[in-house]
């Protein structure tokens, strides 16, 4: 099989996509091709079966400048791919749709969040299948909807031996719907020993004023002394939860793969999430009310039980989220 990907980044130190770069990785072992397309495109490292080619917004390029350049590309390599594969972006899909139906190329979508548009709405009538991480990764039912699990790579990932007993550890952009407030005020109840180590940092504007307001929160909890916040390249990710003795989440997105990543290297977890509720066992689900008591409650555990929920979290991804099995489920749906 010949594949088109379209992305938006190709960067392997990007602190929030660098992950798909392990996907293209992946996705080389079971293809004759991959051509990838990206919005931009800087730090990669591919087999010799990948092409990567960049629409330039890394040098400033507008919308319709990538979108002028998509189409060359689109046509440029028509006869190297046999299918289309989006990852998260549906406007892709409207803009392509064009030329791809001509060239009677299928479509594929990859998305996995709560939130919907009109231009997930207007993709979903154009694609053969979409796929997500699990039955919430679409804001509404779709019958083409495939679920294939969140792609987590077990063996980046692996388990760790957690050594620093008070390092707090959650990972993510600092935006609204992380719900880094939660944690914090479930931190503040954790012994004064443990310090939190925020992975993570503002992107937009209104990302900015969430990060100051997180910073004015944890000063009038007295707490900010204890506090470390900044993204972490996406290769010291495992080391740092792999030292971590404890993840602690609060997004109310889809089924956010910071958490699986903890989870895949043995970190004892706890999130809010709704949508990670039916896949965690119940020592790892709380409330926004009952987060630090969880907390507590799971640094007093004995070593014995800590580390066979360690190794309970672990199995959950090898199991349902694997990296391999996600893109081996989907290649054999675009086949």
């Amino acid at each position: 099989m010949k594949i088109l990907i379209v992305t938006q980044n190709v960067d392997r130190t990007d602190p929030v996509l660098g992950f798909f770069h392990q996907w293209l990785e992946e996705f080389s072992r079971r293809a004759e091709q991959v051509v990838v397309v990206a919005q931009s495109a800087s730090d990669y490292h591919l087999p010799n079966n990948v092409i990567v080619e960049s629409l330039g917004k890394e040098k400033g390029n507008a919308l319709w400048q990538q979108v002028l350049r998509s189409y060359g590309l689109f046509w440029k390599y028509r006869k190297q791919y046999d299918v289309v594969f989006v990852h998260m972006t549906p406007i892709w899909i409207l803009i392509g749709a064009p030329l791809w139906i001509i060239f009677r190329k299928p479509m594929y979508l990859w998305y996995e969040i709560k939130r919907g548009s009109w231009k997930l709405s207007a993709a979903l009538l154009l694609v053969k299948k979409v796929f997500a991480a699990t039955p919430h990764g679409l804001p509404s039912a779709s019958k083409n909807l495939v679920v294939v699990g969140h792609g987590i790579d077990t063996n980046f990932f692996v388990e760790g031996a957690h050594e620093d007993k008070n390092l707090v550890v959650a990972i993510g952009r600092i935006t609204h719907i992380k719900h880094y407030e939660v944690i914090l005020r479930a931190f503040a109840q954790l012994p004064d020993t443990m310090r939190l180590c925020i992975a993570g940092g503002p992107i937009t504007v209104a990302d900015v004023q969430e990060e100051k307001r997180i910073h004015g929160l944890a000063q009038s909890l007295g707490i900010a002394q204890r506090i470390e916040m900044d993204w972490v390249v996406p290769t010291d990710v495992p080391a740092l939860l792999q030292k971590a003795t404890l993840f602690l989440h609060a997004s109310q997105g889809g089924l956010d793969k910071a958490l699986l990543q903890a989870m895949s290297t043995g970190c004892l977890s706890i999130s809010t999430s709704s949508a990670a509720q039916s896949i965690l066992p119940d020592a790892c689900q709380a409330t926004e009310n009952t987060m630090a008591e969880k907390a507590n409650a799971m640094l007093q555990l004995s070593a014995s039980k800590k580390t066979a929920l360690s190794t309970e979290l672990h199995s959950i991804v090898v199991e349902h989220h694997s990296l391999s099995d996600c893109i081996e489920k989907m290649v054999c749906k675009m086949q």
